[in-house]
């Protein structure tokens, strides 16, 4: 990695902020992008895609609303990928992201380019939900959530506020998940 790349990656991590995904590393708070994102004035350089790719699909239920299919993001490099690169997210479409331990850090979108609703989720209920855009720039907004989560579960734009989905709100992942890394 050249010294021009190293320092925004430097700063990203000192900040505790990297894009709409999380590394979620025990030791730290979960963050919003990959500890292999950097930024240079003209270029972004993306985490590659995970390893052997996502979990697969579960269904999670949500009080009031119809059952997403979701992908799974129990690893870091997963979580660190998120939904980013993806053109478009098909209603009923999402992603679940599972923390080894609470996590009170927000989320961001870089290098994700459809814009996303957000769930924290602590234990089987909804702590915050945020609508979160895509940043095309490098200075990009933070959706923190309310209170501590366990997971995070990203819908397509207006999924939850549509469907009346706020704290409190039970929430359910019906299928096999393997523990979070």
């Amino acid at each position: 990695m050249t010294a021009r790349r190293a320092l925004p990656l430097a700063l990203a991590i000192g900040l505790g902020l990297l894009p709409a995904c999380s590394d979620g590393s025990v030791d730290e708070p979960p963050r919003t992008a990959s500890p292999s994102v950097a930024a240079t004035s003209t270029t972004l350089v993306l985490p590659p895609p995970p390893a052997g790719g996502f979990d697969p699909p579960v269904r999670v239920e949500i009080d009031g609303a119809p059952t997403l299919t979701a992908e799974v993001a129990r690893r870091p490099d997963q979580r660190a990928r998120g939904l980013m690169q993806r053109t478009s997210l098909r209603a009923g479409a999402g992603m679940v992201f599972l923390f080894p331990d609470r996590g009170t850090g927000g989320f961001y979108m870089l290098g994700t380019l459809v814009p996303l609703s957000i769930a924290y989720v602590d234990g089987d209920r909804v702590v915050s939900t945020a609508e979160m855009t895509p940043c095309p720039g490098q200075q990009c907004p933070t959706y923190p959530p309310d209170a501590p989560y366990t997971m995070a579960v990203e819908a397509p734009a207006g999924f939850f506020p549509r469907h009346g989905v706020g704290p409190g709100t039970r929430v359910r992942i019906v299928g096999e998940t393997a523990p979070p890394e």
